[in-house]
């Protein structure tokens, strides 16, 4: 929406006319709307007022200083100073462009009273100690510069300024935009809260405490022996939902492939397997190895882990000749993850690793 500012210009009068008419010109190709006293000068308090109220409705002030300090209100104040203290009161963005060489000025420009002088001086120094000055040596360079300081203004202090009515929007209009943003507001929300959850549908997926029943095949060997006392044995393991995603979830940090995902699959069920079995009445002291598991059991716990939202085939761009599917934990298994792993004060006994009650030696 394309919008008007109305811009205060501040200035001594009879020594800047062209100068002010300089600056009118350049707000009017700006396409803002210049507001100055030239029309109602300030001569007392009724005058002051309107004065205040006309800079209360600008969203800019432009102050113009050259080789006058100009006229005195009854505290012997000059009134453009009265006009720049009350504007940085009520914190408009000041444009301050200073005469470069007011020294310089012929005399009918410049103050010959030596006390109005070094008012006019003072009043310089308190600006040049606020704000960072432009300074200007004519009308044409000072028309320039107007230009630049009140487009760099509006970008970095943009104020309310002024629309055509037409352009405004309707109260419907209004309305049905702030049914939109809270709508907004709602989904986001929404979409957070979905986030951190499992994904609906999955309330009769087997997870959490539930048990999966998988079966391993391990060499075992007596104490002493060698190669050729190795046997073979099978048997199964139930690990819960749980404590699976738990075993495998840290590889999933920083995304793993798909590889490395099985490889740490193959590490956590082959501790617990070993755990599981070394205390066995059948194989303790035995050395136990080379344990493997069934590849369509561990793409079932991949498979299950996905459809219970806790792990997703990463969408990270990477170059065209890395085909490798890779993994990545989700919002809601990375919160679960730290639910599961993370160390508690109070932290209970690890659960046993349920298992049949014997296990087989294989005959192959």
């Amino acid at each position: 929406m394309d919008k008007r500012y109305q811009i205060f210009i501040s200035s001594t009068f009879v020594d800047l006319i062209d100068e002010r008419q300089a600056v009118l010109k350049s707000i009017l190709e700006l396409d803002h709307m210049p507001a100055g006293m030239e029309l109602f000068p300030a001569t007392d308090d009724t005058a002051w007022d309107l004065i205040k109220d006309v800079i209360d409705a600008s969203d800019y002030y432009v102050l113009i200083v050259g080789g006058r300090y100009g006229s005195l209100d009854s505290e012997g104040i000059g009134y453009t100073e009265k006009e720049y203290d009350y504007a940085v009161k009520t914190k408009k963005p000041v444009i301050p462009l200073l005469h470069q060489n007011p020294d310089n000025l012929p005399r009918d420009k410049t103050e010959t009273d030596q006390e109005v002088w070094e008012k006019l001086k003072t009043f310089r120094e308190k600006v040049e100690g606020k704000h960072t000055c432009v300074y200007w040596n004519s009308a044409d360079e000072l028309k320039a510069k107007v230009i630049i300081g009140l487009t760099s203004a509006t970008k970095r202090h943009p104020a309310v300024g002024w629309v055509r009515a037409d352009k405004v929007p309707s109260e419907t209009t209004i309305t049905e935009v702030l049914k939109l943003k809270q709508k907004v507001a709602e989904l986001e929300a929404e979409l957070i809260k979905n986030r951190n959850a499992p994904p609906p549908g999955t309330e009769d997926l087997m997870q959490g405490d539930d048990s999966f029943k998988m079966k391993v095949v391990f060499t075992g060997r007596r104490p002493g022996g060698d190669w050729s006392d190795d046997v073979k044995y099978q048997a199964s393991i139930s690990p819960t939902w749980n404590e699976i995603f738990a075993g495998v979830a840290p590889v999933l940090i920083n995304e793993a492939s798909e590889s490395a995902l099985r490889s740490a699959f193959d590490s956590y069920l082959t501790q617990v397997s070993r755990n599981e079995f070394e205390e066995h009445e059948d194989l303790k002291g035995h050395s136990l190895k080379s344990f493997s598991f069934s590849r369509s059991e561990i793409d079932t716990c991949m498979i299950q882990l996905r459809a219970l939202g806790l792990i997703k085939e990463s969408d990270k761009k990477r170059s065209v000749r890395d085909t490798a599917t890779y993994w990545s934990l989700t919002s809601y298994g990375d919160q679960l993850m730290v639910q599961l792993r993370a160390l508690s004060r109070n932290q209970q006994e690890a659960r046993r690793i349920g298992s049949e009650a014997t296990v087989a030696q294989d005959d192959e």
